[in-house]
Formats: C-alpha cells, sequence, structure tokens
C-alpha cells in the first residue's frame, strides 16, 4: 500500500519503464533502509547486519550523489552510424576517449543491421580490443 505507483488509478501512476524503475528503486531503498518496521523494530537492513545503523534520506541523497560522481568519471565510448560515400551500405564508427574516431572495418547492408550490432556486439568488440590495446 505504500507504493502508489503499481496502481494505474493514481496521479503517481508511471507512464515510462524507465520511471517506473527509478521510483521502485528509490522506494525499495526507503523501505529497507530508513523506515522503521513494526515487528522487527529496526530496518531490514539492520535485521540483516548489511549496516548497524537507521539511514536518513540524506544518507541515500549521499550515495546517490556518489554513484553519479563515480559515473561521471568513466571514460564515455560514442558509436555511430554512417552510410559508405562510395557504393551502397553503412559502417559503424567508435570513438574511444581522446582519440579520434576509428572506422569498423564491418560493412552493412541497412543502417538497422549496424544499429543492431552497435546494441548486441559493440561491448564485446570494445572489450576485445581494450585487451588487444593493453597487451601491446
Amino acid at each position: 500500500m505504500h507504493m502508489r505507483r503499481f496502481t494505474r488509478l493514481t496521479n503517481a501512476f508511471s507512464k515510462k519503464v524507465e520511471n517506473h524503475a527509478c521510483a521502485v528503486a528509490l522506494h525499495s531503498t526507503y523501505y529497507n533502509f530508513v523506515r522503521l518496521h513494526q515487528t522487527l523494530k529496526v530496518s531490514p537492513a539492520m535485521a540483516a547486519g548489511v549496516t548497524d545503523r537507521l539511514w536518513e534520506m540524506t544518507d541515500i541523497v549521499d550515495v546517490l550523489d556518489a554513484f553519479e560522481a563515480k559515473r561521471k568519471r568513466e571514460p564515455k565510448v560514442t558509436f555511430n552510424v554512417e552510410p559508405w560515400r562510395i557504393g551502397n551500405g553503412y559502417y559503424v564508427t567508435v570513438t574511444l576517449p581522446g582519440s579520434e574516431p576509428k572506422r569498423i572495418t564491418e560493412t552493412f547492408a541497412t543502417d538497422g543491421e549496424a544499429w543492431r550490432w552497435i546494441r548486441n556486439e559493440s561491448t564485446a568488440w570494445l572489450h576485445q580490443h581494450r585487451s588487444i590495446a593493453a597487451d601491446k
């Protein structure tokens, strides 16, 4: 009854899955770390031994700030789809932090195939190329 995002008849209903996931995560954190439970007389996190004190909302904000700061420090890798200037087809370029864009040698018939490759296989490609660069 505390999480009204699950009922569609309220103003708090989530229309986007991302917003719903964030709201559920925030509520779960509050429920497990901040709220005192009547039967336990402590929070579930304290009962499980995860923490030794009752958190406040400022503690949750501090954890979120630390997460965002760490995420901003991580270098950003971008993939783009571009058409071949001569002939048909598309190719993918990758831009690593502090370097020029590099062309990936694979040729794709449609831009949809190229975007599918980015979505499904770019992580493996990036991992392989970073391990090769580390070996040199």
